[in-house]
């Protein structure tokens, strides 16, 4: 949840981030699906011990791979200088 605590504490500490409407689509994508991601890792840990603890490895494969085609694999702080960057171009 790297993203959405490293967005937290900005949106905290200076207010709104000021971007576009797709880029704060594209925030709020990334959210979500860090939201996704730790919600399936706590369901899978459920299954910790027994035959079914992979049962959501390819769901969760799934959900990094939409997380790193939204960000890029960028640290928070250069994604979210890339999203204003973008916003201006």
């Amino acid at each position: 949840m790297k993203y959405s605590k490293y967005f937290g504490a900005i949106t905290r500490d200076k207010g709104g981030l000021n971007l576009s409407t797709a880029q704060s689509q594209r925030l709020m994508n990334i959210v979500f699906v860090e939201g996704s991601i730790n919600g399936l890792n706590k369901a899978k840990q459920t299954y910790k011990d027994i035959n079914q603890f992979y049962r959501y490895d390819t769901i969760i494969f799934k959900e990094n791979k939409r997380l790193t085609d939204l960000t890029g694999n960028l640290p928070p702080d250069k994604l979210l200088k890339e999203m204003h960057r973008v916003d201006k171009d």
